[in-house]
């Protein structure tokens, strides 16, 4: 086990993440949403989540390459994270603060491979990431294993 000291001292020890594939920018699907295009498995994911009559809103921008040929776009609510590996996965709040402020899916914890969902203990939200897990804890503490 190695520490590390990601940004809002959260600590960081070594682990893994189960991961799947899921459509990229290349599919045919897309659809205008608040007169911005969305595509493939970011939209597959959209509108799992309302499109932009649900928690994530309209879009920011457009679709924007992320490392390791994986694909983004921003939202009102959150951000759509894709790659070929682990499909497409909402990151928002806390969880993505800590992850963007520790480089992202270019960072030590890569790219997101589910949805955030609450602790067993309920005091908390934790996700799942390529090589690692991110908790916020209701009380406000943040902690990441990678």
């Amino acid at each position: 086990m190695t520490a590390v000291a990601l940004g809002l001292a959260a600590a960081t020890v070594c682990g893994a993440a189960a991961a799947r594939a899921d459509e990229s920018k290349s599919s045919d699907k897309s659809a205008t949403y608040c007169r911005l295009r969305v595509h493939g498995g970011i939209l597959s994911k959209y509108v799992t989540f309302g499109s932009d009559k649900g928690r994530l809103g309209c879009p920011l921008g457009i679709e924007q390459p992320a490392r390791g040929g994986g694909r983004m776009q921003q939202f009102d609510g959150g951000s759509i994270y894709w790659s070929k590996e682990t499909g497409a996965h909402l990151v928002a709040g806390r969880i993505r603060e800590l992850w963007q402020d520790n480089r992202g899916e270019a960072g030590c914890i890569g790219y997101p491979t589910d949805e955030e969902s609450d602790t067993p203990d309920r005091k908390g939200r934790w996700q799942h990431f390529q090589h690692g897990t991110i908790w916020h804890w209701n009380d406000g503490k943040v902690s990441a294993v990678c």
